[in-house]
């Protein structure tokens, strides 16, 4: 019965293939090294690699010294410095504002929010690093926890509507603020610093905050002056609507409430 020979791929009919000789044990065959399986070079002992770098200098052959270890650990090391960049672009995108304060109707809600739920780190992060930075050493300077800095700061609220009471936040319109507004709060801020700003979009938001607490209850009208700074919203100015001091034509701002510690 004819055989299919392994190292050719004819058929032979005798002890060994009478083509290329496989299966002849007088005969080597060079065919069959094809078979002989080869052990890669990074596990071969050290001195056996050195050789093999020898041989390649010799050969003019760039030398193959990079082990498995090593180009793993230069691939790890790829990662991580992939990782690192990505953590400092995405915490500068953070830092400037780029994942929060989505838009000036969540900052409005969350400035009243948090002054019903006397969560200062809320409050203080509704304005600009330089308002926060002044907060943050009055109270310093003062010793208050910031618990008591919030209670510092709406005592009034807290003894004519109860210590534990509510806001309910009504966004009445959002206008644009005009070249005038956008010159006075420019020109507000850089008394009040001593820095320059450039005001790149600016929002009036009217909003009505039902104040509602143990001793009373009381619907109030407020102007929210919100400005985008680069790309962060904050909080500039909050001024308290007198409901008195409107007639059935005119609107009047009474003077500016805005509270900082």
């Amino acid at each position: 019965m004819p055989k299919v020979c392994k190292s050719c791929g004819k058929e032979y009919t005798g002890e060994y293939c009478e083509h290329c000789g496989y299966g002849n044990p007088n005969i080597k065959i060079k065919a069959a090294k094809k078979y002989e399986t080869k052990i890669p070079e990074r596990f071969l002992p050290p001195e056996e690699q050195e050789r093999i770098a020898k041989e390649r200098l010799a050969q003019g052959k760039k030398p193959n010294t990079k082990t498995y270890r090593q180009k793993r650990n230069q691939k790890i090391l790829l990662i991580l410095l992939i990782i690192a960049a990505a953590g400092i672009i995405l915490y500068v995108l953070y830092s400037q504002g780029m994942f929060s304060r989505n838009n000036p109707e969540e900052l409005v809600n969350q400035y009243f929010k948090s002054i019903s739920a006397m969560d200062y780190d809320k409050y203080n992060d509704c304005f600009s690093k330089d308002l926060a930075d002044s907060n943050d050493k009055a109270i310093k300077s003062q010793k208050l926890d910031k618990d008591k800095a919030m209670e510092t700061l709406y005592s009034d609220y807290i003894n004519v509507f109860g210590k534990n009471f509510k806001t309910n936040i009504k966004i009445d319109e959002t206008a644009k603020m005009n070249k005038g507004d956008i010159i006075e709060q420019e020109v507000n801020y850089q008394k009040q610093f001593g820095k320059s700003i450039s005001i790149d979009e600016g929002k009036i938001i009217k909003t009505t905050v039902k104040f509602e607490g143990s001793k009373s209850a009381e619907n109030v009208k407020f102007n929210v002056f919100i400005a985008k700074l680069g790309a962060k919203w904050c909080i500039l100015n909050v001024e308290e609507i007198d409901d008195k001091q409107l007639d059935n034509n005119t609107t009047v701002s009474s003077s500016t409430t805005s509270k900082t510690a």
